[in-house]
């Protein structure tokens, strides 16, 4: 095992079951120990102690794992504080609340690494932290995939825009257009639980539904940014279209390649039934192949995890077996570094 501690924060609610899956995957093939907590909120007592000097010198790494920046308060914690790290790392998965960075962050010396999901957010926080930010955007567990028989043709997933959110209406409007229609996935009492309704669903589907941020104002999405999620790489990964309009954000237009979503042209759903109508006579087996075969190349959380175990000058065998199973020569250039793309060691494209 590594001398490495994961560091992670479960927000509370529904939803978080990609993050949480990225958490224990992460310490398995980075082989850490895994420190989790659930957020309670963060106390003045607690917060207090991010105004000491960073305990350094020791012999163990940290990464935290942090799914809005806030979590970015586990550092603070009781049992990290008792460590004396050498090299801290933290990755922010939902890191377009740039408004909220939180102290820790922006207190000098305390982060060595410092990762966020979209391009669009980097500047912001480099500026905020004085750390050189790179971009590890969202991905998925390709290797966890088995292909099934693709039965259904539109396959709804998370909060939509009021004219797609009744599932009796969208499925009975499907059926007079011939289309297979199943609203969304079964919720069990955990995320992990329910999160294997979901995997049984995208993996039936041909097309997944979803809509940026952008598109309606769900109450907990930012009101001005748009982001890409796990709904769009998750759907990718088991072969499946993501239909409905795509987020305008660096992150989506560098990871998307051409098929890789149907656009919808809005959110009226008679004119987007029809335009799925015509998708789905034109779809083939080779769709679903080509989808699941882009993902393993862009999308797998194993290209950002041999960045972060090359940054933290990690030995990560189990990591470095399962990253060659991922094929990453045809990868076309983009405008992320390569590294963050590909696993170091690896054929890769030139860096820009």
């Amino acid at each position: 095992m590594n001398n490495l501690d994961i560091i992670f924060t479960h927000p509370g609610g529904r939803g978080w079951a990609p993050v949480v899956r990225l958490a224990h995957l992460a310490s398995d093939l980075l082989e850490a120990r895994l420190l989790q907590y659930t957020d309670a909120g963060y106390t003045k007592a607690l917060l207090a102690r991010g105004l000491l000097p960073p305990l350094r010198g020791g012999r163990r790494r940290a990464l935290v794992i942090a799914p809005s920046p806030v979590h970015l308060n586990a550092l603070l914690e009781g049992v990290p504080l008792l460590s004396r790290y050498e090299a801290v790392a933290a990755w922010v998965i939902d890191s377009f609340w740039w408004e909220r960075i939180p102290r820790i962050a922006r207190k000098r010396g305390r982060l060595d690494f410092l990762y966020v999901t979209d391009g669009g957010d980097r500047d912001h926080w480099s500026e905020a932290t004085g750390v050189d930010v790179q971009v590890l955007p969202w991905g998925t567990d390709t290797l966890r995939v088995e292909p099934v028989l693709k039965t259904v043709d539109l396959q709804r997933l998370g909060r939509q825009p009021e004219s797609w959110d009744d599932d009796v209406m969208t499925g009975l409007e499907a059926g007079e257009h011939g289309l297979v229609f199943k609203g969304r996935p079964r919720f069990e009492p955990t995320d992990l639980e329910s999160q294997l309704h979901v995997d049984d669903a995208l993996g039936r589907a041909k097309f997944v539904l979803a809509f940026s941020n952008g598109m309606h104002d769900a109450g907990y999405t930012h009101p001005v940014r748009e982001y890409l999620t796990a709904r769009w790489v998750d759907s990718l990964a088991h072969g499946a279209v993501v239909a409905g309009v795509a987020p305008n954000s660096a992150a989506a237009d560098y990871l998307l390649w051409a098929g890789a979503t149907l656009d919808l042209g809005g959110t009226n759903r008679a004119e987007g039934l029809a335009r799925l109508k015509d998708a789905v006579a034109a779809w083939t087996p080779a769709t679903a192949e080509r989808n699941r075969s882009e993902a393993r190349k862009r999308l797998d959380w194993r290209h950002r995890l041999k960045v972060i175990s090359h940054d933290l000058e990690l030995a990560t065998p189990a990591l470095e077996r399962e990253a060659s199973k991922l094929v990453c020569e045809s990868l076309r250039p983009t405008e992320y570094p390569c590294r963050t793309l590909c696993p170091p060691g690896l054929k890769t494209l030139p860096e820009r």
